[in-house]
C-alpha cells in the first residue's frame, strides 16, 4: 500500500474544522479564549488528525470496526490531552461528554467508511 501525505493533510484539515466547530459550540470555556489560543488549538487539532490519519492510512487494516474505534478514541484522547495541557482544564460536564462522544463517533465513521476508498489508486 502506498502512503499519500496530501490525502492525510486534507482529512486532517477537514477533521480539525469539524472538531473545532463542535468544541466551540458545546464547550463553554472555549468561547472565552482569545483568538491566539483558539488558533493554537486548531493547529493542535490539525497536527493530531493529520498524523493519525497518515499512520492509519499506512498501517491499519480496513473493514475492522475495532481498528476504527481505536483510531478515534486515541485521536480524541490526544486532542483533549493537548487541550488540557495547553488551553485549560476540562470540567467533563454533560455537554463536554456529549462533544467527546460525538467526536469519537464522527472519527470512527470517517475511518471505517473511507478506509476502502482511500486504498483505490487512480491511474
Amino acid at each position: 500500500m502506498s502512503c499519500n501525505i496530501n490525502r492525510s493533510i486534507n482529512v486532517g484539515f477537514l477533521s480539525s474544522i469539524v472538531i473545532s466547530l463542535l468544541s466551540y459550540f458545546y464547550i463553554k470555556s472555549l468561547k472565552q479564549l482569545d483568538i491566539t489560543k483558539k488558533l493554537f488549538l486548531f493547529v493542535v487539532f490539525f497536527v493530531i488528525a493529520t498524523s493519525m490519519d497518515y499512520f492509519n492510512y499506512c498501517f491499519t487494516k480496513c473493514n475492522n470496526i475495532k481498528s476504527s474505534i481505536t483510531y478515534s478514541v486515541f485521536t480524541v484522547g490526544l486532542i483533549y490531552l493537548f487541550y488540557t495541557l495547553f488551553i485549560g482544564k476540562l470540567t467533563l460536564d454533560r455537554s463536554e461528554l456529549i462533544t467527546i462522544g460525538m467526536n469519537i463517533v464522527f472519527l470512527t465513521g470517517l475511518h471505517y467508511f473511507l478506509c476502502n476508498i482511500r486504498n483505490l489508486e487512480i491511474k
